[in-house]
């Protein structure tokens, strides 16, 4: 096959028909935005999946806590009721949770908080918007109260 030399104009001419290489230049300029709400979701669906795991946490750690008789018992079931669905849950490294159980008169309440190191957890893009970088979870049982 033999080419021969086009003109500047020509050429020009004949690279602007050309649709080769269009899907692909297409891809290029969309890609980046794909993989960014990609990566966005899976960084919210992991916040989403570990707040709903803390508050569960929370929620079994208060009803175990009940049943204690004095407030030291009532916080060592707590943590041990917490750390064994930090295990099963598999999210938690110690030292990034804290459980804290706080009582008055009428009510007992679990605190639970979680801070993720860089890198892990949720904050794989860094802080995204409305994505806080601690989640914090209550929850209340109250004392033989209807």
């Amino acid at each position: 096959m033999m080419y021969r030399s086009l003109s500047l104009p020509a050429l020009t001419r004949r690279l602007c028909r050309s649709r080769r290489g269009a899907i692909a230049v297409e891809f290029a300029l969309i890609s980046p935005i794909l993989i960014l709400m990609l990566t966005g979701i899976v960084n919210y669906g992991s916040y989403f999946w570990t707040s709903h795991a803390l508050q569960q946490m929370a929620n079994d750690a208060a009803r175990v806590a009940i049943s204690g008789t004095t407030q030291s018992e009532r916080a060592a079931l707590a943590q041990t009721v917490f750390d064994q669905q930090s295990e099963q849950y598999d999210l938690t490294i110690p030292g990034q949770t804290e459980l804290r159980v706080v009582e008055d008169a009428q009510t007992i309440t679990v605190q639970v908080s979680f801070v993720p190191t860089s890198g892990q957890g949720f904050n794989l893009m860094g802080t995204l918007p409305g994505m806080p970088s601690t989640i914090e979870r209550t929850a209340s049982i109250v004392r033989g109260g209807y």
